[in-house]
């Protein structure tokens, strides 16, 4: 008697939005933390107001991002073999490591600015620069790691992070900080005081948003030349079942739009740059999304 033996073996993402998910909450708390020294660590002293808000939100936004990473894990009660177990070739021991000491350079430096003591402000705000850099550019190495994936194996995969953090948290803290002002029953007009230091941060915005579209153009033009999975997965973001999500807002609502209504002199207004901000973020959002899935879109044979 003939038989015929059938095998399934399903096809399951190694990451997802969870992970998608925790890389856009750390990129947040990585832009905010460079938005808090622009004051202390660069000398820019008209942001001095920006500072404390911006280092609560870097603070929290560090805060909430593991979770989503416990969650992920599938047994999260284990996450502490992470710290027992070293492999220092490993982004994930670096990034154990860094999530569990670059909170703590957040706190001192939350601590110094709340007390006003400007000099270890500056000292604590410059060393935790590279600390952020850090927690999100392992990130980064994380998927470009990852030799069989598409898109994901490129070198330019951290830079980009990193330049859609600065982005997506200067693009938050605006809106913080305009929440920050109505909380305490400030003007914020465009023609304030407070409203001129929005739109002044907005111009930083608009020109880091700039750098973040030719990143972008730059690592899709190199991948649409690449092997033929990389090629598909281009595909798939251009015209095919991601292209909506993608193209549509990521790209037009969360980059072009927004970078219209920054530079545009018609559009000088406060609540035009909140507008702005709001398509950013959620530009940067899908930019996560996007690019995690389009890795795993493609099954592995």
């Amino acid at each position: 008697m003939n038989s015929i033996l059938l095998y399934t073996v399903p096809h399951k993402e190694a990451l997802g939005h969870l992970f998608a998910l925790y890389v856009f909450f750390t990129g947040l708390s990585a832009g905010s933390f460079f938005v808090s020294t622009l004051a202390y660590g660069f000398g820019q002293k008209q942001y001095r107001e920006l500072s404390r808000p911006a280092i609560i939100v870097a603070t929290l936004m560090l805060l909430i991002a593991p979770l989503f990473l416990l969650v992920h894990l599938g047994q999260p009660f284990r996450f502490w073999h992470l710290g027992l177990y070293f492999n220092l070739r490993s982004p994930i021991t670096w990034g154990s490591f860094l999530l569990t000491t670059y909170p703590l350079f957040c706190l001192i430096y939350m601590y110094c600015i709340f007390k006003e003591m400007d000099i270890a402000a500056r000292r604590w705000g410059l060393v935790g620069i590279p600390f952020a850099v850090a927690v999100h550019a392992y990130t980064g190495l994380i998927l470009s790691f990852c030799h069989a994936r598409p898109l994901w194996h490129s070198s330019m995969i951290p830079l980009l992070f990193l330049v859609s953090a600065v982005v997506s948290g200067t693009a938050l803290m605006i809106l913080v900080f305009f929440i920050w002002v109505r909380w305490k029953k400030e003007d914020c007009s465009t023609a304030s005081e407070n409203g001129r230091l929005l739109l002044s941060l907005g111009k930083i915005l608009g020109w880091v948003l700039v750098l973040d579209i030719v990143m972008t153009a730059m690592e899709i033009l190199s991948a649409s030349v690449s092997g033929a999975d990389t090629r598909r997965a281009v595909k798939e973001l251009l015209t095919g079942e991601l292209a909506f999500y993608f193209l549509g807002i990521e790209i037009l609502l969360g980059k072009f739009v927004p970078l219209v209504l920054i530079f545009h002199p018609r559009f000088k207004r406060v609540w035009i740059l909140l507008l702005a901000c709001i398509l950013i973020v959620i530009g940067i959002l899908y930019m996560r999304l996007d690019l995690v899935h389009v890795g795993e879109l493609i099954p592995l044979i």
